[in-house]
């Protein structure tokens, strides 16, 4: 039997997995192990950053038990997800314009956790936001703190993980929990991993020991693509409702998320700009796959 060490070995010496160009709109599921990491802040802002550098966005708001992005926004929806599911208002409704690059999919709290609809419901969904997936060249998913269904489901449909964690030792232990839950589903997609809200030099390694233990214990391939430091701006942007990179893009925050921007920019294919016809599955037609599952 091969020994720890030549294991991870190999995980650490293959090569990245490479971008996927399955379909035409690149997705991204922000998630995170617990609440409280700031995962809402990165997705909104990430959302906002993209769209700067020129690409259309969808934000959605999946978090079908807490959605706040609109909170973060200071755009009070008229209909939400529920209403898309109910028939009672449609995908064009629904969605709010942030600007003329950004527009977000509001989620409500109390929904049904999507796994656990029926299968008619699922497939009603998916008709009705397919149309919506074509419109947009990215697509950032807020999902759930946690490890339910929809969120499991969410990270499998998606092009790239984008897990989100602090250098607190509670917060290191969920994520690895959310990335177990992943390896026990056979997951081989990209995970790169944020460490938010950090101090201090020191505090950056936290994200390496998490990838180094989901390489040995799991045989996942994860990567730190940002350390992102924390800032009174933060809980600032959240009082005035306003995006930090917005309120205050000079602090090293809001830098920090402008270029992990670019670095997801940056490897995209055709730098996200490109539109390219393929026969795989879209990114909804994988979440109503594994949602079903």
């Amino acid at each position: 039997m091969r020994d720890q060490a030549t294991k991870l070995r190999e995980i650490f010496s293959a090569p990245v997995a490479p971008i996927p160009t399955f379909s035409n709109t690149y997705a991204i599921t922000v998630a995170s192990g617990k609440g409280g990491v700031g995962k809402t802040t990165i997705s909104v802002n990430l959302a906002l950053a993209l769209g700067e550098l020129g690409h259309s966005v969808l934000l959605w708001d999946a978090d079908f038990s807490l959605a706040n992005a609109n909170v973060l926004l200071n755009l009070p929806p008229k209909f939400t997800v529920r209403d898309i599911l109910e028939g009672t208002a449609t995908v064009e409704e629904t969605l709010l314009a942030v600007n003329e690059k950004v527009w977000l999919l509001p989620g409500a709290s109390g929904i049904v956790e999507l796994a656990r609809l029926d299968g008619h419901t699922l497939t009603t969904l998916h008709t009705k936001l397919a149309t919506m997936e074509e419109r947009f060249s990215l697509i950032v998913s807020d999902a759930a703190a946690g490890i339910g269904p929809d969120v499991l489901a969410l990270c499998q449909a998606a092009h790239e993980l984008l897990l989100v964690t602090t250098p607190e030792p509670t917060a290191l232990t969920d994520a690895y929990g959310l990335l177990k839950a992943l390896a026990h589903q056979d997951f081989h997609g990209r995970i790169s991993v944020i460490v938010n809200m950090v101090n201090s030099p020191s505090e950056q390694d936290a994200g390496e020991r998490l990838c180094w233990a989901a390489a040995r214990f799991l045989g996942l391939r994860a990567q730190v693509i940002a350390s992102v430091p924390a800032s009174v701006w933060v809980q600032e942007a959240v009082k005035r409702q306003v995006p930090l990179i917005k309120l205050a893009p000079s602090c090293p925050t809001s830098k920090s998320i402008k270029h992990l921007a670019h670095l997801i920019s940056a490897r995209l294919p055709g730098n996200g700009h490109c539109r390219k016809e393929t026969d795989e599955p879209s990114f909804l037609q994988r979440l109503l796959r594994f949602l079903m599952r």
